[in-house]
């Protein structure tokens, strides 16, 4: 019988597979859900806290205040990028900006499905005689549509982006399939809005929190399926979720309708579509072995 021969100390590791170690944080749409709690603690920190005080000392002229308020979840997801992954982890997120991604035609698809779905619900109180089409300030609103949809990009809606799909999605994907994933974001990112409804003058305050939690749990869907079709990109998330806010304004202007039973039932049909379009992967590419 032969005498077992020792491996040499200085022999390697089996090396890692190569896709392994090619893999782009930056990239990644499912992740360990570490931080996800001291995200969500910090995020509705920072923003009830900034609400809070626009409604106490600036009671006439609340928007400075929401505006700033709705930093909060980008504030948190690199607040808390940088305590568990330092600078490169940071770098990481940021980079879920870049354009370089595949899956734009997909997400522009989805894009289009849902802006077509918030339009056509202004065709619900038209058809019931509940409202009438003014087109005077519908047109006067276009004109304005490519500013609002910057400033909105900027500071008005796309500004979450980096924290709801760049940082928490991932890790709730991670952890839960993505349906799942994105109904527990949607129910969270209504429940952020909740101090908004009782702020004068803002959007929230003119629609009912059921109609408008079931909206954002739709939109969610959508918004998920644009990350996850852009491979983790943000960008196309932020530009969807502009586009969003400013067709709803438009149609909001059209026929007076501020998120009705319309616009929740043609949101939430375009959802179910990508659903099963996607057999409830909504986008999520499977890992590999």
């Amino acid at each position: 019988m032969s005498t077992p021969v020792a491996a040499p100390a200085h022999a390697a590791a089996p090396a890692a597979p190569a896709h392994a170690a090619a893999a782009d944080p930056a990239r990644a749409t499912a992740l360990a859900p570490r931080g996800l709690a001291a995200f969500l603690v910090i995020a509705f920190a920072f923003s009830w806290g900034v609400w809070w005080a626009g409604s106490a000392f600036l009671p006439g002229s609340p928007m400075p205040a929401v505006i700033a308020g709705g930093f909060g979840p980008a504030v948190a997801a690199v607040a808390v990028t940088l305590a568990t992954e330092g600078l490169s982890g940071a770098g990481a997120l940021f980079r879920r900006y870049s354009p370089r991604r595949r899956g734009w035609f997909a997400a522009l698809g989805a894009t289009v499905l849902v802006l077509a779905a918030i339009a056509g619900s202004a065709a619900v109180p038209l058809y019931l005689g509940t409202a009438a089409l003014d087109t005077e300030a519908l047109r006067a609103a276009a004109v304005l549509a490519p500013v609002n949809l910057l400033v909105i990009a900027l500071a008005g809606g796309g500004n979450e982006e980096l924290g709801w799909r760049g940082f928490a999605l991932p890790r709730l994907q991670g952890a839960l399939p993505p349906v799942a994933a994105n109904t527990v974001l949607g129910a969270v990112w209504a429940v952020w809005h909740a101090p908004l409804f009782t702020m004068a003058g803002t959007v929230q305050s003119e629609i009912a929190f059921p109609a408008y939690a079931l909206l954002c749990v739709g939109l969610t869907v959508v918004l998920g399926y644009v990350f996850n079709a852009t491979r983790g990109g943000v960008l196309l998330a932020v530009a969807a979720h502009a586009a969003v806010n400013v067709v709803t304004g438009l149609k909001g202007t059209a026929v007076g309708d501020a998120a009705g039973v319309g616009e929740v039932a043609f949101v939430a049909l375009a959802a179910l579509v990508l659903v099963a379009l996607t057999r409830g992967r909504l986008g999520l590419r499977p890992l590999r072995a």
